[in-house]
């Protein structure tokens, strides 16, 4: 008995093994570009090259857009390396469209506060910020263009419309004074969203700066930022005076954007960005920041000798960027994921195909914790520089999200530990 069920796995084992080879033999790669265009003699010559010269340098972002953001920052942060960091944001209010009032002309408010309720929190929350909220003068800022990275300046009342000190992650309530709370009970600008907007054209909520280094910045989602009035009315119930108490909020649900403001001579001069917007001088590593700050761009410089030795069929192009670890940056402003961005006549075009072809950029671009690097797929990328169908011989490096702090000091070309791009190919006769 113990024969013949050894006997019967092993006759199982056999034949899923000729299942597997049979597969094999019909599955063609797809990262194995060109494989059917390869004549047979041609086949073995796949080749596999690290030497490929590469150089990475750090550029300053001028644009953002944070248009109509579900989250994002407010806070101010300083680091040793990037320096300043600060996230504000700007938004019409506006309470749901009502043809009612109030209830009338017997609504009188009761209170009003703006509330803010953060989700999380980066650096040290035990610091104090002080946080102010500013009466917009000019809505033309609301509009395009959609930039999160522009100047502020003379679009808002520079006297503050409401002050409050913040600290750890509580929800903040700030009361605001009823003879604002009577403007806002103003029917006929509730029954109509122009008339209401000409008389509170939004707010700019922003912060203090924050001395020396390190700070703090709360993420938050903007439906939790409002303004809630309290207020009753009487109303006759069944032939009874009545007073109805209720209340009515006002939110960030139309135009708003997220502001954010960098910069980066407030580093440690010893620790800072070197070479920052030169692309011709080469420090040993390049940087790349969320929230609209630096990013990296990254040159083919091996790229003309690879055209002379065309025809040449790339199976595989993988960049690997290796990690460097100062000790200022903080594990919650670790990047995870990097994606990639490529330029069609100087102007952006979009995430590298490569990224795009997977939907997601899951797993292509990660950090792999094993070996402290990133490795992403760039072969469909490649290949179009290759055949000349992409002009710009350079890849731009980003953070994966935009509505955190997030930082990355990625080695160069330079390096001891060397910027790759390991290229797997078949030279054809």
């Amino acid at each position: 008995m113990i024969f013949n069920k050894s006997l019967s796995t092993i006759k199982r084992l056999s034949f899923l093994l000729v299942l597997i080879i049979s597969l094999h033999s019909c599955y063609n790669d797809p990262q194995f570009l060109g494989n059917n265009l390869i004549p047979e003699d041609d086949i073995y010559g796949v080749k596999t090259d690290t030497l490929f010269e590469l150089s990475a340098y750090t550029l300053t972002q001028d644009s953002i857009n944070t248009f109509l953001p579900t989250e994002g920052i407010l806070g101010y942060v300083n680091s040793e390396i990037f320096g300043s960091t600060k996230g504000s944001f700007v938004g019409r209010y506006l309470p749901s469209k009502s043809t009612e009032g109030y209830g009338g002309p017997t609504a009188k408010p009761d209170s009003l506060f703006f509330f803010f309720t953060p989700n999380s929190f980066y650096g040290d929350s035990t610091i104090q910020l002080t946080i102010k909220i500013h009466e917009l003068n000019d809505t033309s800022v609301l509009w395009e263009p959609y930039n999160g990275l522009k100047s502020m300046e003379g679009k808002y009342n520079p006297v503050p419309f409401l002050t409050a000190t913040y600290k750890g992650g509580s929800q903040l309530k700030i009361p605001v004074d009823t003879s604002f709370a009577r403007l806002l009970m103003d029917s006929t600008a509730l029954a109509d969203t122009k008339n209401f907007y000409t008389k509170f054209k939004g707010f700019y909520i922003t912060c203090d700066d924050l001395p020396g280094f390190g700070g703090v910045a709360y993420n938050f989602s903007t439906v939790n930022a409002y303004l809630k009035l309290f207020y009753h009315y009487e109303k006759v119930i069944d032939g009874k005076d009545s007073t109805i108490n209720t209340t009515k909020a006002y939110s960030f649900s139309g135009s708003r954007f997220l502001h954010y403001q960098h910069d980066h001579t407030r580093a440690n001069s010893s620790k800072a960005i070197k070479y920052l917007n030169d692309t011709i001088n080469q420090d040993t590593v390049f940087y790349t920041q969320g929230l609209g700050g630096v990013y990296g761009k990254i040159k083919l410089d091996g790229l003309t000798q690879w055209l002379d030795s065309m025809p040449v069929i790339i199976h595989r192009a993988e960049l690997i960027i290796g990690r460097d670890n100062p000790t200022t940056i903080t594990p919650d402003s670790v990047v995870n994921q990097l994606v990639f961005y490529y330029k069609i006549e100087d102007s952006w075009a979009g995430m590298i195909i490569d990224q795009q072809l997977r939907n997601s950029t899951k797993n292509n671009g990660s950090l792999r914790k094993y070996s402290d690097d990133y490795n992403v797929n760039i072969t469909s990328q490649f290949q179009r520089i290759l055949e000349q169908e992409i002009k710009d011989r350079s890849i731009y490096v980003f953070p994966s999200s935009n509505s955190n702090i997030s930082r990355a000091v990625l080695q160069s070309g330079s390096s001891s530990r060397k910027l790759k791009l390991r290229l797997t190919y078949t030279k054809l006769k």
